[in-house]
């Protein structure tokens, strides 16, 4: 797992305990609607700008591999292996979307929660869901 990951997942497993909220705790949540779509579009936002960060982070770590002549390094040794540092390892695209798409279905089921309790109107769910990039459904 990465951040991006690990922030989109944490972010969908919170919308998703919401769903099952009794309708008071939901209207406490519902009160706080802007936060969790900020909370939303942060993690999408991480997600989505992974690779250009990626391209960045590889070739800093290239760079900085190649002026210092750097070396791999065994923890619990007090020796370097000698073998060239090792490049990144990039975060494989499906699981990036498989959080995406899990962040976006826990947004949706929230705010379809939300507004069939009528704690937001018709078109607050329709423009969150499409802010989201979500199917009205």
């Amino acid at each position: 797992m990465s951040f991006s990951t690990d922030i989109a997942e944490s972010v969908a497993n919170q919308l998703a305990r919401f769903v099952t909220l009794n309708r008071h705790q939901l209207a406490g949540q519902a009160a706080n609607l802007d936060f969790w779509l900020d909370q939303v579009r942060n993690a999408l936002a991480a997600i989505d700008g992974y690779g250009v960060r990626f391209v960045r982070m590889t070739a800093a770590q290239e760079q900085y591999t190649a002026t210092h002549e750097t070396t791999e390094f065994a923890f619990g040794a007090d020796h370097h292996i000698g073998a060239r540092a090792a490049p990144p390892r990039r975060v494989p695209e499906r699981e990036l979307q498989k959080a995406r798409r899990a962040l976006v279905e826990a947004a949706a089921a929230f705010l379809h929660r939300c507004r069939d309790d009528d704690l937001i109107s018709d078109a607050q769910l329709g423009e969150a869901l499409g802010a989201l990039g979500a199917e009205r459904g």
